[in-house]
């Protein structure tokens, strides 16, 4: 939204319906707050297998290995629970305590933020926004992706979007194929990049993370996976800040995107464009193109 603040969650819904026949493996989506969480504090979103014992098994989790819990919003269903806690903590204890609460055998972090909180399952855009009444929030920006898997498993995991729990409030959707996948992997693996999937959409994280990492601004980090990611691909990134966008060099996948005066949207159909937004220029992505914009 132009202004920073507006119904993020409902325009993404809608044009996640609106592009349902794509995909029904999963949905998901990645929202933005205007507000920053004070300093140090972080909300960490857990999917849990077995309810029984598991609030109590992730918090000492999180208290081991260095959070102090302020708060925490539980969210059951169908004897799964996708619980949210607001955890105070240093920035440098965050692996860790990332990795205490998947090493407690019932649980995995599926978000982790100051800014941004992930939602996504295995099922429709409809169901999602049930589930999690994403309707209702209000914020400055989001991306979403329902899919059909082509090559990777169908499970919570593998749902997008993706994120890197070493570099805060970054989101990614992809769609295609990331040709060149085991040896990129290799190569980020030997510098230390720990995978979570065997998702290419993953590796694209990673890949951008590694480039703002060394300086480059997210402009710069898109220009070069044009150049070293191989294969059909468009993605859609977003920051805390801003909102990125590629596609292939031989524009093999397709992204539209919609300027209007009030709203800035971007889609793989235009018909998810039309959803939010009846004015406003629209026009393809060239391929090998990549556009940022400001997310307020």
């Amino acid at each position: 939204m132009l202004d920073g603040k507006g119904e993020v969650g409902k325009l993404l819904i809608e044009m996640l319906v609106g592009l349902q026949h794509r995909g029904l493996d999963s949905a998901g989506v990645a929202l933005y707050r205007s507000e920053v969480l004070p300093e140090e504090e972080y909300l960490i979103r857990v999917f849990t297998k077995d309810i029984v014992g598991a609030l109590s098994k992730v918090s000492t989790a999180i208290a081991q290995t260095g959070g102090d819990i302020r708060n925490i919003q539980i969210n059951t269903m169908k004897g799964h629970g996708f619980d949210t806690y607001l955890v105070k903590a240093e920035l440098g204890n965050l692996t860790g305590i990332v990795e205490g609460i998947n090493s407690t055998g019932i649980s995995k972090v599926l978000s982790l933020g100051r800014k941004m909180e992930i939602l996504k399952d295995t099922t429709t855009a409809e169901e999602l926004n049930r589930r999690f009444c994403v309707s209702k929030f209000s914020g400055s920006h989001g991306i979403g992706h329902v899919r059909f898997s082509t090559e990777s498993c169908v499970d919570l995991l593998h749902a997008h979007p993706f994120q890197s729990f070493n570099y805060l409030d970054v989101a990614l959707v992809h769609n295609g194929q990331i040709t060149n996948y085991w040896r990129c992997r290799e190569r980020m693996e030997r510098k230390g990049v720990c995978f979570q999937t065997e998702n290419d959409s993953e590796l694209i994280v990673h890949y951008l993370i590694g480039r703002l990492r060394e300086g480059n601004c997210l402009s710069e980090a898109l220009k070069t996976s044009v150049e070293d990611l191989d294969g059909p691909f468009s993605y859609i990134i977003s920051t805390g800040e801003e909102i990125g966008m590629v596609r292939d060099r031989l524009g093999l996948r397709p992204l539209v995107i919609l300027e209007g005066n009030d709203i800035r949207a971007v889609a793989s159909e235009e018909n998810a464009l039309r959803i939010v937004s009846k004015a406003g220029k629209i026009r393809n992505l060239g391929p090998g193109e990549v556009l940022c914009w400001g997310a307020k």
